[in-house]
């Protein structure tokens, strides 16, 4: 899934490099009875976070960032304003006290007894309802839903430009990840994740929920996989969860048989459904041994040990799997890395200000070591990873300095990745203009040469595009000043358009889009803005092939909707306008573009654990009755559409 309610505030690299304003977030650290204030202050005057070895006292920190908030507080994310002056958003205020051991601390110990003192960081878990494989049973569509508006206003699914298909070939997918999905999270042999941590810290999650069950699909697959079958889906994007195959993470650790054995099965049954797997090797959940013990992937030793853990995944399940993903929304996870509560997790000499940096260049060269792997093992297939966002629009037409903002928007939050790998096999020049190498380490030229070229196909998480444009105090006086609230991105992304006007003060216009969910307020549906953004993909990062690789919608206050008015979750209107608007400009963009787009999943199979938001936002074309033991399952109307949509338009 694509954002987080307030990581957003920290979006790579929105997060101040030196400077955070009061609005962004306030954070206080204590270290060996040192307290630093602030969340960014010169990277000079921050001590790292680590402390001798010998100590045993956890790190804390309080932090405002909230749970309970549905605003998104971020320095390039700008609401409509109350008043003529357009602010960055705010975080509510609460007090929360997160705790972890000092890294490099925790003794490395692989026996049971180490697992379990892993969990204990972690603390109680939830046992599931069940912990057997369930054998799935057959599954019979019920009828479809009537037609949502009459056909002189709206056709149906299958009627939506009749005359177009998509390419043979052409994959109809759906997306789920790992920690979101699968629950069973302390069952056979797995060890804790970050996320297993950091949901249990306080103000993270924002209905206090965890994964710990959520849709219990780690025993429930057998059925989901029916389940989408019966729609007519030809494949399925799920992550594999790194603690389970390797519980303690390192490659001089034990692997967990239990955990391979598991995913083989997994794979094994989509395909006798006829259904291709699709995996990514990282989908956020980095084994919680890795923070402990180095910082995780602001450590430069979580190089080797992704690359161990990819090779004994992509020898597994050789021949079984032929697309892969190392890893998905790296941007957007090297943005958590920079925020809280994993602002205690960081590795000797890293802070708060440069964690998203130094995520991202370890990140990267894991990523490059990993498909050089891949393709000296000779593994069938393709792979690459998983970009997310947009390039945008100028807000206001004719302005030099949104139309470069525009293009720092796309420097940051796609090139920061893609220009590396499609294109220069370097950083976007915009990034090393602002970044010193003290933030953002310089690729060498031998690296540059081994991360160039290392991705088959082009994949994009793109649920929106908006406008962007420049801080109210014009784009230098940003770039020049390091203390800027908006440095080092230096660009606003504006959900509405601009009004010359200024009838409602702050120039605001008309919403870009119709809103989702509040707790997904960084989400508005922009179909007419989609063909647009992947001739730009295209252009900027060409490819042979793009994938579609997830695209969805939260339903406007579904979360709050009662198990006893199922008609009324199940008739997601929002979310089916979205989809059917978004596919019909992808055929466009296909045929009068020319765009050689190759596949569109569906975020997501089922409701899940979205992340911040825990199961409060929903983004399922199947509802799921977490009051239920058995986690019924659901249909809504998208998933109903989705397939009546695509047996129209796939060629067999």
């Amino acid at each position: 899934m694509l954002l987080l309610p307030w990581v957003s505030a920290a979006l790579l690299y929105g997060l101040n490099g030196v400077h955070a304003t009061p609005q962004q977030v306030t954070s206080s650290v204590t270290r060996n009875s040192t307290t630093i204030s602030g969340v960014s202050v010169p990277s000079s005057s921050v001590p790292s976070s680590s402390v001798p070895s010998s100590t045993s006292t956890l790190i804390t920190t309080t932090s405002t960032v909230a749970s309970s908030s549905s605003s998104v507080a971020a320095s390039t994310i700008t609401p409509a304003p109350s008043s003529s002056t357009t602010n960055e958003g705010s975080l509510p205020t609460i007090g929360a006290t997160a705790s972890f051991p000092p890294v490099g601390s925790f003794p490395r110990d692989y026996s049971p007894a180490g697992l379990q003192k892993l969990w204990n960081i972690v603390g109680p878990v939830e046992s599931p309802p069940f912990t057997t494989t369930v054998i799935p049973t057959p599954v019979v569509l019920p009828s479809p839903p009537p037609a949502l508006y009459p056909s002189s206003y709206a056709p149906a699914p299958k009627d939506i430009l009749p005359n177009l298909k998509f390419p043979k070939g052409f994959i109809f997918g759906v997306d789920t990840a790992a920690y979101q999905v699968e629950g069973a999270t302390k069952e056979e042999g797995k060890g804790p994740s970050n996320w297993d941590w950091a949901s249990r810290q306080p103000g993270v999650i924002a209905d206090n929920s965890t994964a710990d069950v959520v849709d219990l699909h780690y025993y429930l697959y057998k059925q989901d996989i029916a389940r989408i079958a019966a729609l007519g889906v030809n494949s399925h994007s799920f992550s594999i969860s790194w603690a389970r195959i390797f519980p303690f993470g390192t490659a001089d650790s034990p692997v967990n048989q239990e955990g391979l054995d598991h995913y083989a099965d997994v794979i094994q049954s989509h395909l006798k459904a006829n259904i291709a797997p699709v995996v990514t090797l990282f989908h956020w959940d980095t084994p919680l041994a890795l923070e402990a013990y180095y910082g995780g992937f602001t450590s430069p030793n979580i190089t080797d040990d992704f690359i161990h853990y990819a090779k004994t995944v992509f020898a597994a399940y050789n021949g079984s799997v032929h697309t892969w993903y190392t890893f998905n929304e790296p941007r957007v996870f090297c943005s958590q890395v920079g925020s809280y509560p994993f602002n205690l997790t960081y590795a000797p000499g890293v802070n708060i200000s440069t964690a998203p940096y130094q995520c991202s260049y370890n990140l990267l060269k894991a990523h490059a070591g990993a498909v050089k792997a891949f393709r000296e093992m000779k593994i069938t297939g393709e792979i690459a990873f998983k970009s997310d966002d947009y390039i945008g629009i100028p807000w206001r037409a004719n302005n030099t300095d949104d139309a470069a903002a525009v293009e720092r928007h796309a420097a940051f939050q796609i090139g920061v990745f893609a220009d590396p790998v499609f294109t220069t096999g370097d950083w976007p020049q915009i990034l090393k203009d602002t970044l010193s190498p003290e933030y953002l380490p310089r690729l060498t030229k031998e690296e540059q040469k081994d991360i160039l070229g290392t991705a088959d196909f082009f994949a994009i998480d793109s649920y929106r595009t908006y406008y962007v444009r420049a801080p109210d105090d014009g784009l230098a006086a940003c770039v020049n000043n390091s203390a800027h609230p908006n440095w080092p991105t230096c660009n606003i992304e504006t959900q509405y358009s601009y009004d010359p006007l200024n009838l409602y003060g702050g120039n605001v216009g008309w919403a870009v889009g119709p809103p989702a969910d509040p707790l997904s307020d960084w989400l508005q549906a922009t179909p007419q803005l989609l063909r647009a953004s992947f001739k730009e993909y295209h252009k900027r990062w060409p490819a042979k092939k793009i994938y579609l690789s997830e695209f969805g919608f939260a339903e406007p206050f579904e979360g709050v909707r009662q198990p006893s008015l199922i008609y009324h979750i199940t008739e997601d209107v929002d979310r089916t306008n979205y989809y059917m608007t978004y596919l019909a400009e992808l055929l466009l963009s296909i045929h009068e573009d020319g765009i050689p787009v190759q596949g569109a999943f569906a975020w997501a199979m089922v409701d899940n654990a979205e992340w911040n938001s825990g199961q409060s936002a929903r983004f399922g074309i199947q509802y799921v009755n977490y009051s239920t033991p058995t986690l019924e399952r659901v249909y809504k109307r998208s998933a109903f559409a989705l397939s009546e949509f695509f047996k129209a338009h796939l060629q067999n």
